[in-house]
């Protein structure tokens, strides 16, 4: 993963988990912070030793942020940083990009198979989502949360993204994964997006027609490949969801 020249790495407990911007790294240099400048990194500081204690000071710092005004994208969400499979601490989801943390997240590509062969199912996104508004998508997607697993993330991401019903989305066969390194602005300051994602595929049997459900997508339309292919060669597509959907179709030949 190329990390963009001049950010600075964050380190918890030995481990390098983020990047900061100039921007960020003055914020988080200023007291109170629960964060300490040691050579050319910068540490949270070592006196945290468990995830409570970690989290905990994360969440005092991430609320002084809030209160400060400098996160407009807050989510109320509780993500959790791994080392390998070692929980190293609990942060909300806007603080991710602005200290270059990993998000986990999953996302799915659907298709049902008509008699005028496949169609696509291809996500609108609401022009109010705080990142990639407006774009094409693959049809659902999410973050995981805490400590959950990636089917059970995505089966809760297809109720409420797709009103897909748990007993379909079971049905989702993995597909690989991506990673992700983008240097990309928040609120006009340099921030690092970085993500894994866990890729999956969805046949979606007859007379099962998704719908937005809650709020994330302006609508759902299908698609032959063709015409997806088509969106993506525009650039109307994420960067994610254009690859997850152009490996679909060139796994099912469908070109």
């Amino acid at each position: 993963m190329d990390i963009p020249a001049g950010m600075t790495p964050l380190r918890v407990d030995g481990v390098t988990v983020g990047w900061l911007g100039e921007d960020w790294l003055a914020r988080a240099r200023e007291a109170p912070t629960p964060f300490d400048m040691r050579g050319d990194a910068l540490w949270l500081v070592p006196t945290l030793r468990t995830y409570a204690g970690r989290s905990a000071a994360l969440a005092e710092w991430a609320a002084q942020a809030k209160r400060r005004a400098w996160l407009p994208g807050w989510r109320d969400e509780r993500m959790v940083v791994l080392d390998g499979e070692r929980p190293l601490f609990g942060i909300e989801r806007a603080l991710l990009r602005p200290l270059g943390l990993m998000l986990r997240s999953v996302q799915a590509c659907a298709y049902s198979i008509t008699a005028r062969g496949p169609v696509l199912w291809v996500a609108h996104r609401a022009d109010t989502k705080a990142v990639d508004p407006g774009r094409l998508d693959a049809l659902v997607g999410g973050g995981i949360q805490g400590l959950d697993d990636t089917l059970a993330t995505l089966v809760r991401e297809c109720a409420e993204e797709a009103a897909i019903p748990p007993e379909i989305a079971r049905q989702a066969v993995p597909a690989g994964s991506l990673e992700l390194c983008d240097p990309t602005h928040d609120g006009g300051l340099h921030v690092l997006h970085r993500e894994r994602v866990a890729l999956y595929e969805l046949e979606l049997p007859p007379g099962v027609e998704p719908r937005p459900a809650d709020g994330e997508h302006e609508r759902i339309e299908a698609m032959t490949p063709g015409e997806a292919l088509a969106l993506i060669e525009s650039g109307r597509w994420t960067r994610d969801g254009a690859q997850a959907t152009t490996d679909l179709i060139l796994r099912h030949g469908w070109m």
